[in-house]
């Protein structure tokens, strides 16, 4: 975000004076001297709320041809979005010729753009599939910061956030919840009540009122640190739910303490004859059975792994009655 730190010119006209004033600076200083405009709007560091609010006057005084690569390919972003059509006369600009390019110029979109979120609904719109794209297509990770940012200021403000939480939750990282999760340190009644709500599908999140604010964070990272390796994605957003759980815990994963795929859910482990029939067991028990036994197993493989090698492969009935007494 350091390119935020100096505007460029156009982006100083623009947040001073307004977008109509933008406007009409540029096409004045077009006729004037088109060079000087042309090398203004192709400013190393100009945001692309700036390019955004002058995409019109781009189309009316016929300079797209003079535009630098970043703001063609960004236009062009933005004409498919509008359109849902990739426009042919520019080709070697379009995102199947140029993937990393496209991967770049949206990037620069929801950076530069995140500060000025909210200018009205189609500029939104660009930031919300450019995220989407980001994060489920190219799986970029080092934007989830920005989009949380966003997240958190349209709540307060009472925006929708819907389409950007799904493009948060499909990095389909765990660790991504780390960012959100700080909000139950912020000094905001709406941060902390949207940590709550998006992470509302960890166990005893909702319910920790009295717990001061560290407390609270802490509580969250210990959840994390002991699921992590079973957690499995399921693609639920808030456009499908009031209440969606984008993560399960796969709890027979966790009983024989192996790891899963993050997508599928399944065990990454090739599982030996006993351990196929262990979960055969496991299984056919209760789901409080099957909680009880898979976290009392991950603490316990932490604390003595042969012990624990001794009480998983023991009767199922001794398993059980081991567990609910807290140990050997």
């Amino acid at each position: 975000m350091d390119n935020l730190v100096s505007p460029s010119p156009l982006d100083e006209i623009r947040i001073k004076n307004g977008i109509d004033n933008l406007n009409t600076f540029f096409h004045s200083l077009f006729k004037n001297n088109s060079e000087k405009s042309i090398n203004l709007i192709n400013h190393e560091d100009l945001n692309f709320a700036s390019l955004f609010t002058l995409k019109n006057k781009i189309q009316e005084l016929n300079i797209f041809h003079s535009l630098n690569p970043r703001n063609k390919l960004a236009i062009e972003i933005i004409n498919e979005i509008y359109t849902g059509k990739k426009n042919s006369r520019n080709t070697n600009y379009l995102s199947c010729d140029y993937v990393e390019g496209i991967h770049a110029v949206l990037k620069w979109i929801l950076v530069t753009g995140s500060v000025d979120d909210g200018m009205n609904n189609e500029y939104d719109e660009i930031l919300d599939i450019s995220a989407a794209l980001l994060t489920k297509v190219y799986r970029d990770k080092t934007v989830l910061s920005v989009i949380a940012d966003m997240i958190f200021k349209r709540y307060k403000k009472g925006f929708l956030i819907h389409n950007l939480v799904w493009a948060f939750f499909e990095c389909r990282d765990p660790k991504s919840l780390i960012i959100i999760a700080q909000g139950l340190q912020s000094k905001e009644l709406k941060d902390i009540e949207l940590s709550k709500k998006l992470l509302n599908f960890v166990p005893g999140v909702t319910m920790i009122e009295n717990m001061d604010k560290n407390s609270c964070y802490l509580y969250f990272l210990n959840w994390l640190e002991k699921n992590f390796l079973f957690l499995h994605f399921t693609g639920e957003s808030f456009q499908k739910s009031s209440n969606p759980i984008p993560y399960i815990v796969i709890l027979r994963a966790k009983y024989i303490c192996a790891p899963v795929s993050i997508d599928s859910g399944k065990i990454l482990t090739p599982l030996k004859k006993e351990e196929i029939n262990l979960l055969k067991l496991f299984d056919k028990l209760d789901n409080n059975t099957k909680l009880l036994l898979s976290n009392f197993s991950f603490n316990f493989h932490r604390k003595n792994i042969y012990n624990w090698n001794k009480w998983l492969y023991s009767p199922m009935a001794e398993q059980i009655k081991i567990a609910r007494l807290g140990g050997i």
